[in-house]
């Protein structure tokens, strides 16, 4: 580690030519341009600090005309009463969090429900901030892609649709799907629910997954199974409560997310029934509570906090100028008690 100096370096120049590189290259390094090697940029960073150098952040930011500031929209689902409290979102917002921090990013949190994305346009959300990062694209696939076409600094948290014009990056929603199912079926369960509204893309990918499970051993998706729970943890309740007292076989439960598969549990254990002896669940997304529920929940891991370090290096490629893909990172089953296998 290098250590400070006596020897004290004014301005960017000087460092420049302590280094032997051109002005550019030592601003593009201090300010951790990707255009730079690694090596480079560990060289500088390290040379800067040892000479007690550091970058005049308030010029930076005015020469160049940003802020230094991301906000963070959360697409919350209005029709189900969504909280920010849910854990999935919380531990989403600590992923990127820690990544904006390390690029000397402040974050800016639209944390109020979104009617339509497109008022956000003369909001101090977009204002004032260089990029903004989208968790969900709830119903309003069209809006967002009106702000991408503004030539706005956006990446979205969702599921690669159509005619999108946005940068997206996601899990893999139908192969979770499919995989929880299909755990099920090897499992020997066949009265499987599928627990969650497809209204959004995301969870509608997951329910394609869940059918095509079904229909590679001969069965077709129970309209009756097909149950639309809300996320708030205590209509959801209310809602699978209602749907296994009306007398409709279920010997198993996919569920579009840990919180309504943790809803799950505790209702069907409130009215009398065992998990996973007389109904299995499976979840989705491995939040922190999942491995500690009674029983511990069988769930398809998506790796949060890696994919706000990727939505963080999107949308920040996107303010140096560069092609950003779409990512799709991998989902993976991750068996616990209640699917019955743990």
């Amino acid at each position: 580690m290098a250590k400070p100096t006596d020897t004290k370096i004014a301005n960017l120049q000087d460092l420049a030519d302590l280094a032997g590189v051109s002005r550019a290259t030592a601003s593009r390094a201090l300010n951790d341009n990707p255009v730079i090697s690694e090596k480079t940029r560990e060289k500088l960073q390290a040379l800067a600090k040892s000479h007690g150098y550091s970058i005049n952040q308030k010029a930076r930011d005015f020469r160049l005309q940003r802020t230094s500031v991301i906000s963070v929209v959360f697409m919350l689902d209005i029709a189900s009463e969504q909280h920010m409290s849910d854990p999935f979102f919380l531990d989403m917002l600590g992923g990127i969090a820690d990544a904006l921090a390390e690029h000397n990013y402040d974050l800016l949190l639209a944390h109020a429900p979104v009617e339509d994305v497109l008022e956000l346009r003369n909001n101090r959300v977009m204002q004032q901030s260089d990029g903004t990062i989208f968790i969900g694209q709830a119903q309003q696939h069209g809006q967002l892609n009106e702000l991408a076409e503004d030539d706005t600094n956006m990446v979205v948290w969702g599921y690669p649709v159509r005619d999108k014009s946005y940068v997206v990056v996601s899990g893999d929603n139908a192969g979770g799907g499919y995989a929880s199912t299909k755990h099920l079926l090897e499992l020997g369960r066949r009265q499987i629910a599928f627990f969650g509204s497809v209204d959004n893309p995301e969870n509608a990918a997951r329910h394609e997954g869940y059918l095509k499970a079904l229909g590679e051993y001969g069965l077709d998706g129970n309209p009756e199974r097909m149950v639309d729970v809300p996320f708030e943890m205590h209509r959801a309740r209310e809602v699978i409560k209602e749907m296994v007292e009306s007398g409709i076989d279920l010997d198993a439960a996919v569920c579009v997310s840990d919180v309504v598969a943790l809803a799950t549990i505790s209702t069907l254990q409130e009215l009398g029934l065992e998990v996973p002896k007389d109904v299995a669940v499976v979840g989705y997304d491995d939040i922190s509570l999942a491995a500690y529920s009674n029983p511990p929940l069988t769930t398809i891991r998506q790796n949060i906090r890696h994919a706000g370090r990727i939505l963080v290096e999107s949308v920040l490629g996107q303010i140096q100028g560069e092609h950003v893909p779409d990512t799709m990172l991998a989902s993976e089953l991750v068996i616990r008690k209640s699917s019955g296998a743990g």
